[in-house]
């Protein structure tokens, strides 16, 4: 069976009316959209089954790094000059904690189709070949289950991608964050110059600039899972992208996006710089914000396996940030979205060590149609600001850095088939067990498995090819 048609009551429309409809997918064809309209040989879907369009995530780390040759490494001008056996041991080790394949799965699981990868891995995407090298090392790792886009990293001696007749990059700059530093003002202001009129993206993560996080921690000796919260609080996020904003600004940048925002204070900082003007700025919202807030974490177990940089929102900058949020969603906001910032760290890369935590981040891709629920049911949004913020503004965001086969973010026929088959209420709790078997993820753990949540994703489309998700993602056309 190749075509494959599903009716439901519950189709999702560009102009946000859910109607009756039937749609067909087949592999690598356009969508076919009927409303109100049934087939005989459809599928026919319960009556509290969504179909929408299928997420797009445009932040998120499978840590998967290429392996170069002996000859590729020696030639490289731009990392080449350290000793190679150590760096290919170095990349191994780090593949194995994570890879492309499991957050395939991952994505999947979630509802996603299209994702945006992060270019911080031990040999990293910076430079037109080694971006492409890793490009076709994700698309080979997928299996082409799910689109994927390289994000490139800037670098302060690497110019920025730009390829005639091609769309050009947007790199990312990884010297804002912290931990990942390694470059002094005058380097990074370098690297900002040498993307006059280009586009960037930064983390909004940079240390205090008057105290390190060891200082930190020694003066206040606040309880382990805080450290990162007390420190990296709303000034830090608030005073980097201050920073960043105008270093972008004078640099003559075209576009500058912000990561992770995690607050109403930091969403409204950035809306207010957009309105003088000169230089576009998109703002990406951190999925955990909207769900974890820093009040929630001494009633949790999972607490030192979720903290966050930046900091987890207190109660209130939390519920200013979903209302922000919610009006520009309404507005039609052509440049504010949600993403997962998924990161997979490993449980030993989370323990203390010398008194201070490691890396940062959860598990949460396979998780997002919950947390989307989870605005819906508790929070006062509705299918049409999640489609707004999760499916179309991301799509068309990420289009422009490549292109696909049919148009993308637009519930018609002839776009391309990228669906999201969903039970908005079915109850949900995280099974870490289960989902190791199924993301084929050992490691498997995440901050949600307390949580009680509700949705579930029964069908992923990608592309016509549609995806049973309920246990292991398989295709079934």
């Amino acid at each position: 069976m190749t075509k494959i048609y599903f009716q439901t009551k519950n189709l999702h429309l560009d102009n946000g009316e859910i109607v009756p409809g039937t749609v067909m997918c087949a592999p690598g064809e356009a969508l076919e959209v009927y409303p109100k309209e049934g087939k005989t040989d459809a599928i026919v879907l319960h009556d509290n089954v969504h179909i929408a369009l299928g997420r797009v995530d445009p932040h998120v780390h499978f840590r998967e790094s290429y392996i170069p040759t002996r000859d590729e490494f020696e030639a490289d001008p731009f990392d080449g000059k350290g000793n190679y056996d150590e760096t290919v041991t170095a990349i191994r080790a780090a593949n194995s904690a994570y890879d492309v394949f499991r957050g395939t799965l991952a994505a999947l699981k979630g509802g996603v189709w299209c994702v945006a990868a992060m270019g911080n891995t031990p040999w990293s995407p910076k430079g037109y070949t080694r971006w492409l090298k890793t490009c076709e090392l994700y698309w080979q790792k997928s299996s082409g289950m799910i689109e994927i886009h390289v994000i490139p990293r800037a670098d302060p001696n690497v110019p920025p991608i730009v390829i005639p007749g091609i769309h050009r990059q947007e790199d990312k700059d990884f010297a804002s964050t912290f931990g990942g530093k390694g470059l002094s003002n005058e380097e990074r202001r370098r690297m900002y110059f040498m993307h006059r009129g280009q586009r960037m993206s930064y983390h909004n993560d940079q240390p205090r600039s008057d105290e390190t996080l060891a200082d930190f921690a020694r003066r206040t000796n606040p309880k382990q899972h805080m450290i990162h919260h007390l420190y990296f609080d709303g000034e830090t996020v608030l005073a980097c992208q201050r920073e960043t904003i105008a270093l972008a600004r004078e640099a003559g940048l075209e576009s500058l996006l912000t990561r992770h925002i995690p607050s109403g204070a930091a969403l409204r900082m950035v809306i207010d710089e957009r309105k003088k003007g000169g230089l576009q700025l998109p703002a990406e919202i951190g999925l955990d914000y909207l769900y974890f807030n820093r009040d929630m974490l001494e009633r949790r177990a999972t607490s030192m396996i979720n903290y966050r940089r930046p900091a987890l929102p207190s109660e209130q900058d939390q519920e200013e940030l979903m209302e922000v949020l919610k009006v520009l969603a309404r507005r039609r906001d052509p440049l504010t979205f949600i993403a997962s910032d998924h990161a997979p760290h490993t449980r030993k890369a989370k323990e203390f060590k010398n008194g201070l935590p490691g890396s940062p981040g959860t598990r949460i891709l396979e998780h997002s149609n919950q947390i989307h629920m989870n605005l819906i049911h508790n929070h006062g949004f509705t299918h049409q600001d999640i489609d707004w913020l999760t499916s179309i503004t991301p799509a068309h965001y990420v289009a422009q850095y490549r292109d696909f086969p049919f148009l993308i973010g637009t519930m018609q026929t002839g776009a391309m088939a990228n669906l999201i088959i969903f039970d908005p209420d079915e109850p949900y709790r995280a099974d870490e067990w289960m989902l190791r078997q199924q993301l084929a993820d050992p490691d498997y753990h995440t901050a949600y498995r307390d949580e009680k949540l509700r949705g579930r994703v029964l069908f992923t489309v990608v592309d016509g090819i549609v995806y049973d998700v309920k246990d292991v993602p398989v295709s079934i056309n």
